[in-house]
């Protein structure tokens, strides 16, 4: 078995206690899903009423509100221990498409829910790490649209660059107590966000099987990616053996940026 540099055996997977936010969505209910396949301790938070019992604990959450943020964190350490894993999958797209069309209250809403939720609930969770003293690890959703110009939804692309800028300086400032931060940048998932796109573009089936199937054609895989494949790269950089990995972004995107699909 691996080792951490202070000779101690790091737990395995299944022995770890995992915090997914938004875990009632399309991505993060995957999630829940495969870290319960896994035998780990999984507690779901989200806004609103759990969705699935498949979690040992849900909370309902909203990531804006600090003061709830931190004690949704205390109390999962104080009901469970510790918290080894947050998979951070709370995120929202925004109502409209075009930026010239988009209100300033629009952006900031946004902003304030991808960005500055992300920030407020690593920032307590890396408290709870410290405290604990584990050697936990973080992962946090971005997106492949931060990663190159779009002409739609400018709002949601500008959270997720700022998402993958708070992965950047945790990384770097938790690696000395052997934490690790990461992101996943996904393309074109099967999930309810692709149906908002649809009614955005005409509310219409036709319109809605044509806009993915366009969508799919320009991506190498030709095709969006499944919810399990992307809980399958979470639980890959989240594991115990490959907690050495701290900072990347990892495409899970079927090469959209392979010259295609951009």
């Amino acid at each position: 078995m691996p080792h951490d540099d202070d000779g101690s055996a790091p737990r395995t997977a299944a022995d770890q206690v995992v915090l997914v936010t938004g875990s009632n969505g399309g991505i993060g209910a995957a999630m829940v899903q495969a870290y319960v396949h896994l035998g780990a301790t999984v507690v779901g938070a989200d806004r609103g009423e759990q969705n699935s019992s498949d979690a040992a604990r849900y909370y309902a959450l909203d990531v804006t509100d600090e003061v709830t943020t931190a004690a949704t964190v205390n109390d999962v350490v104080a009901t469970f221990g510790r918290i080894d894993v947050l998979v951070h999958a709370a995120g929202v797209l925004g109502e409209t498409p075009d930026p010239l069309r988009t209100s300033t209250a629009e952006f900031e809403r946004i902003m304030t829910i991808n960005a500055t939720g992300t920030f407020t609930i690593v920032r307590e969770t890396a408290h709870a790490m410290l405290d604990q003293g584990t050697r936990g690890s973080m992962l946090l959703f971005s997106s492949v649209a931060a990663k190159e110009a779009r002409s739609t939804y400018l709002p949601y692309n500008a959270s997720k660059i700022a998402v993958l800028h708070i992965m950047w300086s945790m990384a770097q400032i938790l690696g000395p107590s052997g934490i690790s931060v990461n992101a996943i940048t996904p393309g074109p998932v099967e999930t309810n966000m692709w149906a908002q796109l649809a009614e955005a573009s005409g509310n219409a089936a036709d319109s809605a099987a044509r806009a993915r199937a366009e969508r799919a054609a320009q991506l190498p895989m030709r095709r969006f990616a499944r919810p399990d494949e992307v809980a399958s790269a979470a639980v890959f950089l989240t594991d115990p053996a490959n907690r050495y990995i701290t900072g990347v972004s990892l495409d899970v995107a079927g090469g959209a940026h392979l010259g295609m699909g951009t």
